[in-house]
């Protein structure tokens, strides 16, 4: 079972270049960040699934130019995003943001993708929040084009453009592209049907091993009827470290989440590796401060890790 990191580093918390050769050093293999370029004042009280908006969620470094940095002091240790949102972003740029990436890591960034909840965002950035889910797709098969052709042209109901040069490409061929939506509180068949179509992986939060286990043979059938190889696909899946016994919830998630109740880590972990998970991306609390070397630790020792 390969083991990462998922977390908020705050842009005011210890520099991601210490965080990330010390998630390194403790023998995570993969380092994950979320986005949010912008939260509206208006959306300060957002409420999803009975969970209030985390107040971190407005101080989000741009997760490119900090990874970049992160991929430049380390040797293995491996990249992702979760999530790009990606609406929020201009494709073309974004594709050579990317492939850049990809490059300065030497072929270690996995890029995955959602589209947003918080409904007060997309005015910011000039779409409506029901086409989201359009834009999104529309966006990543012109990035996909980018990424593979020397001379990239692409027509799409939200982005169009004639041949162009873009480059670099990605050292990876192709790039793992990951859906990085679903969880255990909605209906994700949609989800997984995408995966099929589209995804290099799947990246779902919160799921237990029973219910990964269940949509994982969803996920395989889908692959069989879409021609797609169910084997190669990227199964990375978030879980809170508190359900590990291995940390604390935040202040502001006590409410939502006061019924988790810690098992033994290493169990847990082979029930979520025989229901076809490669990939635990532990969640901890927000490196805010240097109390952030210390929760690393802790969570690496619980793990397994050290």
């Amino acid at each position: 079972m390969k083991l990462g990191v998922a977390t908020n580093y705050c842009w005011f918390g210890p520099p991601i270049t210490a965080i990330a050769r010390t998630i390194e050093s403790l023998g995570f293999e993969s380092m994950w960040m979320g986005e949010h370029p912008v939260i509206p004042v208006s959306a300060a009280n957002a409420v999803r699934y009975g969970v209030p908006l985390p107040p971190n969620y407005r101080h989000m470094p741009d997760p490119f130019t900090s990874l970049s940095a992160a991929a430049a002091v380390t040797t293995k240790l491996r990249f992702g995003t979760n999530v790009c949102v990606l609406p929020q972003h201009e494709p073309i740029t974004l594709a050579k943001t990317v492939a850049t990436l990809d490059r300065i890591s030497e072929g270690r960034f996995s890029f995955a993708f959602g589209t947003g909840w918080i409904e007060d965002e997309p005015e910011v950035f000039g779409y409506p929040f029901d086409k989201r889910l359009g834009i999104a797709l529309d966006y990543i098969a012109a990035m996909k084009v980018l990424w593979s052709e020397d001379e990239a042209g692409y027509q799409g109901k939200y982005v169009s453009f004639p041949p162009v040069h873009c480059n670099p490409k990605p050292l990876q061929k192709p790039l793992p592209v990951l859906i990085g939506s679903g969880n255990d509180k909605t209906d994700n068949t949609a989800v997984l049907r995408r995966v099929a179509r589209i995804g290099d992986g799947w990246l779902p939060s919160f799921l237990t091993p029973a219910m990964m286990k269940q949509q994982l043979g969803q996920l395989k059938c889908f692959c069989e009827e879409a021609g797609r190889d169910f084997a190669s696909l990227d199964i990375s899946l978030i879980v809170p470290a508190i359900s590990f016994g291995v940390g604390d919830l935040p202040p502001w998630a006590k409410d939502a989440y006061d019924d988790l109740e810690p098992v033994n880590a290493q169990e847990l972990l082979a029930e979520y590796a025989e229901a076809g998970v490669g990939r635990i991306l532990v969640g901890l609390n927000d490196m805010e401060d240097d109390g952030a070397f210390r929760t690393l630790e802790v969570a690496a020792k619980g793990m397994g890790l050290i």
